[in-house]
C-alpha cells in the first residue's frame, strides 16, 4: 500500500516541532504565540517518560495521566450486534444453537461456558458453505470474534480478546485494507465497501488493544501466531501477525488503519502538506453503536491519538506532535467557529499531551512553546466549564484543567522558579480533589513535596 497519504501528514524533524508544525498544518486560530497574547490550545497526556533539565542537575518524572480513559467513551469499541442477528434469525441451526447458548451464558456472567460456546458457533460457522451465511457472511463470522473478544476484555482476559480480534481480522484477507482492495478478493469472495470497512475498524481495535496491553505493569508474552482460534493460517497471513512484541503489534496495527482511512477520505493526493480537519472527506461521527469501526473523523482521531503515543514510547516525540497537531483539526477544524464543547475539552486534553512532548528535549525553547500549550489548555477548559458548568459533557475539561495546572508547575520547577511550581502544584492538588481525580492529586502531590524539598536545601 502506498505510504503517500501518512507521509503527507508526517513531516519528521525536530525543526518542526511548534511554530513551524503550527505554521505548517495552518492552525494559526489554535497555535499559541510565544510573544504575545495567546489564542487557542488543547491537550492530553499518556504513558510516562523522564525528563531532565539540562544544566540543573534536575531529574524528574513527567507523567500522563490520561491512559484510562476508556469509560469516558474515548476509546474506539466496535462491538458486533450478535442479538440483532439472532433475532432475525439469520443464522443457520449449526451455528444458532451454540450462539443462542454463549449469548445467556455471557448474560448470566458464566464467561468460561459463554466462551466453550462462542468457539463452537465459530467452528461450526466456517464448517458451512458461504452461500448458508448471506447475506453479508463475513460481517457476520467477524461479529462472532468480535463479540466474544468484547466479553473477554470486559473479563481481564485481554490476551486471549486479542487473539479473537487478530482471528477476525485475518478473515478479511491479507489485502483488505488495500486501496484496492475490491480487487483482492479473499475466502469469502470480492471485498465489498464494508468489508473493508470492517477490516479498518478491526485493525483500529486491535492495535488500541496493543497498545493498552503493552503499557500495563508487567505486559503478558505477545501471542505468536500459533495462538490461534479456529482459523488456519498460511504464509500469506501469518506475515500480518508474526511480530515480536506488543508495542511493534500497535504501530502495525494502528498505521494500517490509518493509511486506510487516508486513502478513502484524502480529497486530493496532491496537496504537499495535509491538514486532516480540512482535506479529509470522512462522515463528522457514526453512530456509537456503529458495527463496523470508526470509519469516520472521530475514528481518525482516536487512531492518530493511539499512534502518536507508540509513537512517543519510541522516543519519536516529534512524529507524536504532528499527529497530535492533526488530531487538533478534527476537534476544532480550521475557520470553523461554532464547535462543541465536548470537543473543546477533548483539544485541551490533546495540547496538554503536546505540551508534555515539548519536554523533550527540555530546551529553553521547548519549555517556552510547552508553558504555551499548557496555558491554552488552561484558558480553553476553564472557559468551557464556566460557559456550561459542570456537566457530563465537559467533564473531560475539569481533567484537562487539572493536568495543565500540573504541568505548569512541572515546567516552573524545570525553569528553577520554585516558588510558581508550588503555586502550581498546590492549585492542581485542590483541582483534583475538587473533580475526584485521584491520579493528578497523586501526581501534584509528590511535586508539591518534591519543590519544598529543594527550597529547604536553598535556605
Amino acid at each position: 500500500m502506498s505510504r503517500i497519504p501518512i507521509n503527507s501528514i508526517l513531516r519528521p524533524t525536530r525543526n518542526s516541532i511548534l511554530p513551524k508544525a503550527c505554521t505548517s498544518a495552518r492552525l494559526p486560530r489554535f497555535c499559541p504565540s510565544t510573544t504575545g497574547p495567546f489564542r487557542a490550545a488543547h491537550g492530553r497526556s499518556f504513558s510516562a517518560a523522564w525528563a531532565s533539565s539540562e544544566g540543573r542537575g534536575v531529574r524528574m518524572k513527567v507523567s500522563y495521566l490520561f491512559g484510562g480513559l476508556a469509560g469516558l467513551g474515548m476509546l474506539l469499541t466496535i462491538y458486533g450486534l450478535l442479538e440483532y442477528y439472532f433475532s432475525l434469525s439469520t443464522w443457520p441451526e449449526p451455528v444458532r444453537t451454540p450462539l443462542k447458548a454463549a449469548l445467556k451464558a455471557r448474560n448470566r456472567g458464566d464467561i468460561e461456558l459463554a466462551e466453550r460456546y462462542f468457539k463452537k458457533a465459530i467452528d461450526a460457522a466456517l464448517s458451512l458453505p458461504t452461500s448458508s451465511l448471506e447475506p453479508n457472511p463475513l460481517l457476520k463470522i467477524t461479529g462472532i470474534y468480535v463479540t466474544l473478544s468484547s466479553m473477554l476484555e470486559s473479563d481481564g482476559q485481554l490476551v486471549k480478546s486479542y487473539i479473537a480480534l487478530r482471528e477476525a481480522f485475518l478473515l478479511c484477507g491479507p489485502r483488505a485494507l488495500e486501496a484496492d482492495y475490491a480487487m483482492a478478493p479473499g475466502q469469502w469472495g470480492q471485498v465489498a465497501f464494508e468489508e473493508h470497512r470492517r477490516a479498518i475498524g478491526l485493525a483500529q481495535r486491535i492495535g488500541q488493544l496493543a497498545l493498552h496491553i503493552s503499557t500495563s505493569r508487567l505486559p503478558p508474552a505477545y501471542p505468536s501466531y500459533n495462538e490461534t482460534i479456529a482459523t488456519p493460517t498460511t504464509l500469506e497471513t501469518q506475515s500480518i501477525i508474526d511480530k515480536k512484541s506488543w508495542d511493534e503489534a500497535a504501530e502495525h496495527f494502528l498505521e494500517k488503519a490509518l493509511t486506510a482511512m487516508l486513502h478513502l477520505g484524502l480529497t486530493s493526493e496532491g496537496k504537499n502538506r495535509v491538514v486532516v480537519g480540512r482535506d479529509i472527506n470522512l462522515p463528522d461521527s457514526l453512530p456509537d453503536d456503529e458495527d463496523n469501526g470508526r470509519v469516520d473523523k472521530r475514528g481518525l482521531g482516536i487512531t492518530m491519538e493511539s499512534l502518536a503515543e507508540v509513537y512517543a514510547k519510541k522516543g519519536r516525540y516529534d512524529l507524536a506532535m504532528q499527529l497530535i497537531l492533526q488530531a487538533i483539526s478534527i476537534l476544532l477544524p480550521p475557520q470553523k467557529q461554532d464547535v462543541e464543547i465536548k470537543d473543546q475539552c477533548q483539544a485541551a486534553l490533546l495540547m496538554t499531551t503536546l505540551s508534555s512532548h515539548l519536554l523533550h528535549p527540555p530546551s529553553e525553547q521547548n519549555l517556552k512553546h510547552s508553558r504555551s500549550w499548557s496555558l491554552e489548555a488552561l484558558r480553553l477548559s476553564e472557559r468551557a466549564l464556566k460557559e456550561k458548568g459542570l456537566t457530563m459533557e465537559n467533564a473531560v475539561c475539569t481533567r484537562a484543567r487539572s493536568v495543565a495546572i500540573y504541568d505548569m508547575g512541572i515546567i516552573s520547577e524545570m525553569q528553577g522558579d520554585l516558588t510558581t511550581a508550588e503555586k502550581y502544584f498546590a492549585q492542581a492538588i485542590d483541582y483534583a480533589r475538587e473533580v475526584g481525580f485521584p491520579e493528578a492529586r497523586r501526581e501534584a502531590s509528590e511535586g508539591l513535596k518534591r519543590v519544598r524539598i529543594q527550597q529547604e536545601k536553598k535556605r
